[in-house]
């Protein structure tokens, strides 16, 4: 097992991008001088993961070993929570132990602050894995985000409410109001968005009461600030309440939280091209990361043209629908969670969900299968390939054994065995032991199947599995 060299931790840059919050950082900072399980907790939008890279990046210099996040949004099955936290500090699954073991033999003497963030999907796999780090690694801090505590032993809870909002009174001055977070937020992403944005005497009455209408929800602030560009405040607060007066009947009372979330990433989604709605609804397709090539080969059609599809990328990203992020110099691209979820309900409501599921599957299957040779030729270039691309393609397996369509999914876990055997011995045992259990696949695909189960079986040191 190759082991991590000193390092500061692999936290990213978006810890830089952070407004407010000062209540939270100081409790934070507090909490983790003593405690060593610190739970943000909260629902969703509220900004959690920011805050935890941001205290992360602030406090990791202090830890020998460097703070590192594990991302746990993109993971949907319980039992790979520990190989993401083992890939996460770049430890190798390549022999007969478990990914658990691998991860409290390499914590047991390190000083390093881990961050699990996006636990509510695999509370129970994430409390047992935090639960076993802190009693094998006393060295080891860790702070978790999710929409509900772990209940671990020691665990301490930090609630993260939505920004503290502006005082409705007009007679507020300026200069108190630019330091308030929500305003502070707003005023922030939209002069990001149209260049030229400040709050003055004249928009400050709209600006406040668009904070307060949005409950100080960072993510709705967010998306009602990017509007800027082509509306004033005074504009976008008159289409919210529109909007809110809709849903509620004309009532304009305070509204729950998820419901104002929902309602603004309505309205950001109403003011899309149909084109840009087509696509958007369709990354939620992808389980992680994702590339334009990715998009193309996937999401493009009459309604989505595959030359049209790097601008419309282009606008939902500047419309802050979707995240840029450059990995290994290369533009990589993701949905918050709770664009996800969105997304996913728009293209059920659009009865696409059976059509994208097979072009994706299909495209990583063919994928994998022309780039199989590149493993041996140029295994590095090809593993980089494959390390983006992981999380995708642990989703098509699980939808191939969901659907029962192993003879695709076995085509796909043979494929990238190269894969496996350098960085998830224990992990390509499980989906192989579940695809070959049907005998639908070809011949050329059984073999190569059955020859890496047996070799893996080996790298493990078993030989009475590898015989068979």
């Amino acid at each position: 097992m190759a082991r991590p060299k000193h390092h500061s931790g692999n936290l990213p840059a978006e810890a830089t991008s952070f407004i407010g919050r000062r209540h939270e950082l100081a409790e934070l900072r507090r909490k983790l001088t003593t405690a060593r399980l610190v739970s943000l907790v909260g629902p969703g939008g509220v900004g959690k993961t920011r805050l935890a890279i941001r205290i992360a990046s602030d406090l990791g210099r202090g830890f020998a070993a460097g703070a590192w996040l594990v991302a746990l949004a993109e993971v949907r099955d319980a039992g790979l929570v520990a190989n993401a936290a083992v890939a996460a500090l770049d430890l190798r699954d390549q022999a007969a132990t478990e990914p658990m073991q691998i991860l409290v033999s390499y914590l047991q003497d390190k000083e390093l602050l881990l961050v699990l963030d996006n636990c509510e999907h695999l509370v129970e796999a994430a409390a047992q894995l935090v639960g076993e780090v802190l009693r094998t690694a006393p060295a080891v801090r860790v702070i978790t985000t999710s929409r509900e505590p772990l209940q671990v032993l020691g665990e301490h809870v930090v609630p993260v409410p939505p920004l503290e909002l502006p005082p409705g009174d007009e007679t507020v001055a300026l200069s108190q109001l630019r330091q308030n977070e929500a305003v502070m937020l707003f005023t922030e992403r939209a002069a990001a968005a149209s260049g030229t944005f400040e709050l003055t005497d004249l928009n400050q009455a709209a600006v406040v009461h668009l904070c307060r209408r949005l409950d100080g929800l960072p993510l709705a602030i967010e998306l009602a600030a990017v509007r800027t560009r082509v509306l004033t405040a005074e504009q976008i607060l008159e289409r919210l309440t529109d909007r809110f007066a809709l849903l509620t009947g004309g009532s304009r009372a305070a509204l729950p939280r998820h419901q104002t979330l929902r309602t603004t990433i309505d309205w950001s989604h109403d003011l899309l091209s149909a084109g840009e709605q087509a696509l958007f609804r369709r990354l939620c397709v992808f389980a992680g990361r994702f590339s334009l090539d990715d998009i193309e080969a996937v999401c493009a059609n009459d309604q989505v043209p595959e030359a049209g599809t790097l601008a419309l990328l282009s606008s939902l990203v500047d419309k802050s629908l979707v995240m840029k992020e450059d990995v290994k110099l290369l533009a990589r691209y993701r949905l918050h969670e709770t664009m996800r979820e969105y997304a996913s309900l728009k293209l059920r409501n659009a009865n696409e969900v059976d059509v994208l599921e097979e072009r994706c599957l299909e495209y990583y299957r063919a994928r994998c299968l022309r780039a199989a040779e590149q493993a041996r030729y140029q295994p590095v270039q090809w593993l980089e390939w494959i390390e983006l691309e992981i999380d995708n393609i642990r989703l098509i397996l699980e939808r191939c054994l969901a659907r029962g369509d192993f003879a695709r999914g076995l085509d796909l876990a043979a494929a990238i065995g190269h894969y496996w055997i350098t960085r998830g011995t224990t992990e390509s045992v499980r989906w192989l032991d579940q695809l070959l259990a049907s005998a639908e696949a070809s011949p050329r695909t059984q073999v190569r199947a059955y020859y890496l189960r047996g070799w893996l079986s080996l790298l493990q040191g078993d030989p009475a599995a590898a015989r068979p």
